[in-house]
C-alpha cells in the first residue's frame, strides 16, 4: 500500500446522496447515487457510489486516510420527512398542513414508518439494524445512526479506511464554496444558505487564500429563505425539494408592481438581516399556513415573483452588511439557495461586489466534495471541471457494443469516424443532437458530456425538444453554451464573472440576442450560460466552434440527456435507452459514432 498519498472519502447521506474521492488535494471521483439506482434526487446511504470510490482506491493500491460523513445530526436517511424523493404533492400537504410529524403523533408515525421500511429492502437496503434502533430512545438519538453508518462503512471498506469522522453540514458547504471555485482574490466572503443542516441554515465565513484559513464569523438557524421558497413551490402545486427551479422560471412572467404587492402583503416582514445574520423579524408560528392563507387571493405568477423578490432582497442586504462591516468585495456562495441563478445575477450586479463565485451544483450532493476539502485542508486544489462521474464504458467502445445496447437494431444506422464538422452541419440544418462522451457531469447541469444540443436561432426548436424529449413546462427556459471568445457580443458581463457551470444569470444585449433567442428566458431576456473555455471541454468547444464557422452563432442550446423525471444518463446502456425511448433522431457517441434512427 502506498501511504505517501493523502486520500479522503467524502459521503453525503442527505438529499442527492453522493460520495467523492480525493487524492493529494484533487477530487478525482464524485458520484450521485441516483445515477446508479435511477431514483432521482435519492436520499439515503450512497452504497454504490461509495463502492466505486473504494474500488478505485484498491485498484491504485491506496489506503483511505479518513472518510467523512457530511453531517453530525442527520441519520442514514432523513426520517423527519421519510425518503422525500418518494413523497407525492399530497404527502407534502399532509406533512405541512395535517401535521404528519406533529408533536402529538410523531412517535407513532415514525415507528409505523420504520416498520414499513423494515419490510421493504428494495428501498433501504440491508444495512440498517432496526432491532437495535427500537431498543433505545432512537428519536433524536443521532449516536445510533452514526454507529450504524460507521459499522456498515467499515464492513464495506474491509479495513481500507483508517478513520471515520462526522463533519458539520454547513462546514462542508463552506469548504466547498471556498475551494471548489478558482477564487483568484486573497480574501473573500463565503456564504452558505439552505433549508437546514445540523440546526443551521445560514453561515458567513472569511476565507484567507494566502494563509489557507477559513474562519466562521456568524451563523443562523432562522434563515427561512429556502423553506419559504419550498412552501411556495408546494402552494403552486409543484413538488418541494425538486421543482423550486420552476418557480424561479415562472417569476419573471409576473409584472413587478403585482409581485411587489404580494411581497409587501405576505413576505416583507418575516425575515430581516442583523449583524450579518438572516434572522426572524415577525415569523408566524405556523409559517406554511400563514403563507398559504395570505396567497390565496393572489395569482400564481405574482406569488412566484414575490418570493423571488424576498430571496433577492434578503441576500442583497446580507452581502451589503458584510461589505460594510468587513470591507469584503468578493463572495462565494453554496447551499441550496445558491442554485437560484436570478438571485446570483442580482448579487453580481451590486456595485460593491467585485466578483461573485458560484461553484457548480451547490445543493447537498456537493457536500461529499466539501467533506473532502474539510478533511484535507492543506493543499486543496480547485475543480478544473465537473466531469467526475461514470464513464460511458470501462473499455474502448466499438460498433458491437453499441448494437448490444440497442433493442431495435434494424431501425438505426451507425456512422463511424464522424467528425465535429459533420455535427455542426446537422445543427445548422436544425437537427437536435444528443452528445455523450467520456465521464458524466457531477451535479444537476449537463455541460457537454451528457447533453442534448440544438441551434438556438431556429423557430420552434424549444417546443420540438419539449414535445419529443423533455416534456418540460412551457414557461421554462433552456440554457445556452457559448464560446468564451464571443460571449460578450451577446451577454452583459462587465465584471468578467466566470460562468463555467450555468450558476449565474446575465442580461443579454438587445442588438444580438435574437441569434440565441431560444437559449434565453422568453420574457425577461436573461440567460444562464455556460461560458465555455476550450481547456474546460476541448471536444465540446470544437463542435460549437465548427458550428460558429458556418452559422456565425457561437453557441448552442443545451439541456441534459435524460428522459423526463429521470436522472442524467450515465453509461452506454443508459444513453442508448434514453435515445431509443425519446424523440431524438441523432446520438453522437464518444466523438466518433453518429447513430441515426431510420
Amino acid at each position: 500500500m502506498n501511504k505517501k498519498k493523502n486520500v479522503y472519502l467524502g459521503i453525503n447521506v442527505s438529499h442527492g446522496a453522493s460520495a467523492s474521492l480525493m487524492i493529494n488535494g484533487e477530487i478525482v471521483l464524485a458520484f450521485q447515487e441516483e445515477r446508479f439506482n435511477k431514483k432521482k434526487n435519492f436520499s439515503g446511504y450512497p452504497k454504490i457510489s461509495i463502492e466505486k470510490c473504494i474500488n478505485h482506491a484498491k485498484l491504485n493500491h491506496l489506503i483511505i486516510d479518513e472518510a467523512g460523513f457530511s453531517t453530525i445530526k442527520s441519520p442514514v436517511f432523513p426520517f423527519k420527512y421519510p425518503l422525500d424523493n418518494y413523497f407525492s404533492i399530497k404527502n407534502w400537504i399532509d406533512y405541512y398542513v395535517n401535521g404528519f410529524f406533529s408533536e402529538k403523533i410523531k412517535i407513532k408515525k415514525i415507528i409505523t414508518f420504520f416498520n414499513t421500511l423494515k419490510k421493504n429492502k428494495k428501498i433501504v437496503g440491508k444495512y440498517l439494524d432496526y432491532k437495535s434502533i427500537f431498543k433505545k430512545d432512537y428519536f433524536g438519538n443521532y449516536d445510533i445512526f452514526r454507529k450504524l453508518q460507521t459499522t456498515y462503512l467499515k464492513k464495506q471498506s474491509k479495513g481500507l479506511i483508517k478513520k471515520i469522522s462526522f463533519i458539520d453540514h454547513h462546514s462542508c458547504h463552506a469548504y466547498y464554496a471556498a475551494y471548489a471555485p478558482n477564487i483568484k482574490e486573497n480574501k473573500s466572503a463565503i456564504l452558505t444558505i439552505d433549508s437546514e443542516g445540523d440546526g443551521l441554515n445560514q453561515t458567513f465565513w472569511i476565507f484567507d487564500k494566502k494563509k489557507n484559513i477559513l474562519k466562521k464569523i456568524t451563523e443562523s438557524g432562522e434563515c427561512d429563505l429556502a423553506r419559504i421558497y419550498r412552501f411556495v413551490t408546494l402552494i403552486l402545486k409543484m413538488k418541494p425539494n425538486e421543482h423550486e427551479f420552476k418557480v424561479m422560471g415562472l417569476a419573471p412572467y409576473a409584472k413587478n408592481e403585482y409581485s411587489l404587492k404580494v411581497y409587501n402583503d405576505v413576505f416583507k416582514d418575516i425575515l430581516t438581516v442583523k449583524n450579518c445574520r438572516v434572522i426572524h423579524k415577525k415569523r408566524p408560528k405556523n409559517l406554511f399556513n400563514f403563507i398559504y392563507e395570505k396567497t390565496q387571493s393572489h395569482r400564481f405568477d405574482n406569488i412566484a415573483g414575490a418570493v423571488q423578490i424576498l430571496v433577492e432582497e434578503i441576500s442583497s442586504k446580507l452581502l451589503k452588511q458584510i461589505n460594510q462591516k468587513y470591507k469584503l468585495k468578493v463572495f462565494s456562495i453554496s447551499g441550496g439557495v445558491s442554485m437560484n441563478i436570478k438571485m446570483n445575477m442580482v448579487l453580481s450586479k451590486l456595485k460593491f461586489v467585485k466578483n461573485l463565485y458560484v461553484p457548480p451544483t451547490g445543493t447537498d450532493e456537493s457536500l461529499c466534495i466539501g467533506a473532502c476539502y474539510y478533511l484535507n485542508k492543506k493543499n486543496n486544489k480547485f475543480l478544473k471541471n465537473i466531469y467526475l462521474g461514470q464513464a460511458i464504458s470501462d473499455k474502448v467502445i466499438n460498433k458491437k457494443d453499441i448494437l448490444k445496447s440497442i433493442n431495435n437494431k434494424s431501425k438505426i444506422h451507425i456512422e463511424e469516424n464522424c467528425n465535429h464538422a459533420k455535427i455542426a452541419k446537422l445543427l445548422n440544418k436544425g437537427e437536435i443532437i444528443s452528445i455523450a462522451r467520456g465521464r458524466e457531469e457531477f451535479g444537476a447541469r449537463a455541460l457537454g458530456n451528457r447533453s442534448i444540443v440544438a441551434n438556438p436561432s431556429i423557430d420552434g426548436i424549444v417546443q420540438k425538444i419539449n414535445e419529443q424529449i423533455k416534456n418540460r413546462d412551457f414557461w421554462m427556459p433552456f440554457a445556452l453554451t457559448i464560446l468564451d471568445k464571443k460571449h460578450k457580443e451577446f451577454i452583459v458581463n462587465e465584471k468578467n464573472i466566470i460562468s463555467d457551470f450555468m450558476t449565474i444569470g446575465f442580461n443579454t444585449k438587445i442588438k444580438n440576442y435574437k441569434k440565441i433567442i431560444n437559449g434565453i428566458h422568453p420574457y425577461d431576456k436573461t440567460i444562464r450560460p455556460q461560458i465555455l473555455r476550450r481547456e474546460f471541454n476541448p471536444n465540446y468547444y470544437s463542435i460549437i466552434d465548427e458550428f460558429y464557422k458556418i452559422s456565425k452563432i457561437p453557441g448552442v442550446l443545451n439541456t441534459s440527456l435524460n428522459l423526463h423525471g429521470s436522472p442524467i444518463s450515465s453509461t452506454l446502456k443508459d444513453i442508448c435507452h434514453t435515445f431509443e425511448n425519446s424523440g431524438l433522431n441523432y446520438l453522437y457517441l464518444d466523438d466518433k459514432f453518429l447513430i441515426k434512427k431510420i
